[in-house]
């Protein structure tokens, strides 16, 4: 066996068991947050200006707005798919409240806080 043909081997043995590793590893080590329950002012934003500001509120895993949506957990808040293609994503501020973008489809369209009441 040629030097070459056994560095190809070595190297991808050390590539597959990385791969592996952090597969195993990166999925059970993802730890995910919850959106907390409570009352809260939606403010909806697009291009800095107020397009909607109402109240809302978290309760059993869903975000109630005009009509409840689940609250898919994600490892720094959660998101939301409010209608087919158009979601919002629910990051934490640290200090209780949630902020973070609104897509529609892949376009970012705007953005949303949930600011504790």
């Amino acid at each position: 066996m040629s030097i070459h043909a056994r560095a190809a081997i070595v190297r991808t043995a050390v590539i597959s068991v990385a791969v592996g590793a952090a597969t195993l590893f990166g999925a059970a080590g993802q730890a995910f947050a919850d959106v907390e329950p409570g009352a809260y002012t939606s403010t909806t934003w697009s291009s800095g200006i107020v397009l909607l500001q109402r109240d809302a509120r978290v309760e059993g895993g869903e975000l109630v707005l005009i009509g409840r949506y689940p609250i898919h957990s994600t490892p720094d808040g959660g998101y939301v798919d409010l209608f087919p293609g158009h979601r919002v994503v629910l990051i934490s501020d640290g200090q209780g409240g949630y902020h973070g973008p609104a897509f529609f489809g892949d376009v970012v369209i705007g953005s949303i806080t949930l600011t504790p009441r």
